[in-house]
Formats: structure tokens, sequence, C-alpha cells
């Protein structure tokens, strides 16, 4: 990772940023955030092999591409590694920092763990350990975000969280964001099915099956891949899950959450879908025209 700074209109390199536990394939720097103030910066290592959990745990290389996340704090211009951190829930072919996102004072970090393979649903679920159906192997795309927090300069996993319709390959966590207080917490899933539209609609429980190279892959509704996004908020330290959201033309193959961005005060979310079709220009265009395929659309939802 690298680190620059401005002084006036200059910029100049500040910084070269290596873990502790550089090994060869790790993918440091595959997500990064920065804070407000520029002195804490959260690293992802999407494809790290350590197979410890927690905070700080030894370094083995036994957990292939369970991936990793490191936080750097920089004091008078001078950067230093401050926790490696792993999921409580951590395992091979996690993709554990698939996304990164930090609050405005460094003492929040959302990170998404798009690969993961638990189906049970909901915020700190019981058990969900690795329970990938037979013939897909452990990366299956269901996906999970975790939250950590710091407390003077120690980290702890606040919380676990899966989609409230968790299924195989909707790769939930692949895209997040926090607000500037990390207390609004947006999660996409860009390959989720549900034909529904707009804010709250019903998460049919119908599915379709396919048979891909020998194994069965699960399709929801009618809108594969068409994508969706999860709203969590805080208060206190308790998790809540908040709306759930989906375009206004909800389409199969949009991928509507493959980018998010929340304001500081989290009451406005810019959700991208990079496959979606329509031939619109400018604002509010029609959205019924799929005449350009994959020419893309950006969302704002406002509240």
């Amino acid at each position: 990772v690298y680190v620059y700074a401005r002084t006036g209109t200059t910029w100049a390199q500040q910084a070269y940023v290596k873990s502790a536990t550089t090994v060869a394939g790790d993918l440091l720097g595959f997500a990064v955030a920065l804070n407000f103030d520029g002195n804490t910066l959260a690293a992802t290592a999407f494809d790290e092999d350590g197979s410890g959990r927690g905070i700080n745990p030894p370094y083995d290389n036994r957990a292939m591409n369970a991936g990793a996340l490191y936080v750097f704090t920089r004091q008078n211009g001078a950067w230093s590694q401050q926790a490696y951190i792993k999921g409580s829930k951590s395992e091979t072919s996690d993709g554990f920092g698939f996304a990164a996102a930090i609050s405005d004072d460094g003492n929040t970090i959302a990170l998404g763990a798009g690969d993961e393979a638990c189906l049970t649903p909901g915020i700190d679920p019981p058990g969900c350990a690795d329970d990938a159906p037979p013939l897909r192997g452990a990366n299956i795309w269901v996906g999970s975000a975790y939250v950590f927090v710091r407390n003077g300069t120690t980290w702890a996993e606040q919380t676990f969280i899966k989609a409230p319709n968790a299924r195989p390959y909707n790769s939930f966590g692949v895209r997040l964001d926090l607000s500037g207080d990390g207390n609004t917490l947006a999660v996409s899933a860009y390959l989720e099915d549900n034909a529904g539209v707009g804010v709250r609609p019903p998460m049919v429980q119908q599915f379709l099956l396919q048979n891909i190279l020998n194994g069965w892959r699960e399709h929801r509704n009618e809108a594969e891949e068409s994508g969706a996004v999860y709203f969590y908020t805080r208060s206190g330290t308790a998790w809540t899950a908040g709306a759930y959201v989906k375009s206004s033309n909800t389409d199969a193959g949009d991928e509507f959450g493959s980018s998010v961005a929340l304001s500081g005060d989290g009451h406005l979310l810019v959700v991208g879908a990079h496959g979606e079709d329509s031939a619109a220009r400018g604002v509010n265009g029609n959205q019924a025209d799929n005449s350009v395929a994959d020419s893309g659309a950006a969302y704002v939802f406002a509240y």
C-alpha cells in the first residue's frame, strides 16, 4: 500500500506499507479505507492464508485464501501496524477483505467477506460454521459482513452480519460503506436474484435450480443477478437490520450493488448497477428501454 500526502498543491509519497506477515499471493491492498484525519488506514489482504481468528492471532499460512484485515496508524508522519485482524468465523476461501469502510474517527471498520459460506441469516446468528452444501465446495459466495471497533489502541469484533435472505451466489459483502459516525452500514449483494423493485420488496422464498459443472446452483425468482442492498444501523453497541433495497427497474444481470456509497450523515445512498441496460441519458430517463446492454446506471436513495 502506498500513502501520499499533500503540502499546499504538492503531492509526495509518505509511506510504502507492507504487512508484518507478507507472503506471496496475499493481495494486500485489495481494499483500503482511510479515516477523516488520515491517521488510521484499513487495508485488506483478500487472499491471506492464516487460519487464526480474532485480533492478532498467531500466523500459520494454513487456511488458503481466508483473508485478513490490517490496521495501520500514523503518528508524526510515521506509519506502523496496529492490528492484524481475522473474522470470528474465518475459514478457507472466505474472501475476508472483499471490501472495507472506516468511520471518520477511525474507531469503526466494516469489512465484507463475499465468499463466506454460512447459510444462516441474521445478525450474529448462532453457530454459523461453513455449511456449504455437498458438491459446491467451501466457496459458494453466500457472503457476510463484519464490524470491528477500537477502544484506545485495542480492537475487537462487534458484530457478524448475514443477509436476511442468505443464499448461495448472492455475494453479500462484496461492496459496503459506512456513514461518518459508523452507525449506518450499507452492504450490497450484487448477485442477489429477487425480482422485486423499490425499498423493502417481499423476499419471495421461491427459487430455481440450475445444474452447473455437476453442482446445483440456486436462482431466486426470475431476476438472476439483479442485485440488492441492505441497511443496518447501530445504537450503542447493538446492530439491527433496516431497509432492503432493490432498484426501481429490476432486471436480471443488472448487478445492482456493484458499487455503494453513503453520505457522511448516512441519509443518502448511491448504488451502482454496472450491468443495467437502459439507453437513457442524464437524470431520470426511460428506465424501461433495455436496448443498450451493460451501459450501467447509478441510483440515489434518501431518507
